[in-house]
């Protein structure tokens, strides 16, 4: 029965980590445009 266990706890671990991991993609993406969205604007200006 420790093995069932140990198997829910790391189905339930391994979910949380996917989770995280999403999130941590979402934001690195959205922080990319944004700096990229910055960027253009800057260098239109500068031209």
């Amino acid at each position: 029965d420790k093995f069932c266990r140990i198997g829910d706890f790391m189905k339930y671990s391994h979910s949380k980590a996917m989770a995280v991991f999403h999130k941590i993609v979402k934001l690195v993406k959205n922080g990319v445009l944004m700096i990229i969205h910055i960027y253009a604007k800057v260098s239109l200006r500068l031209k």
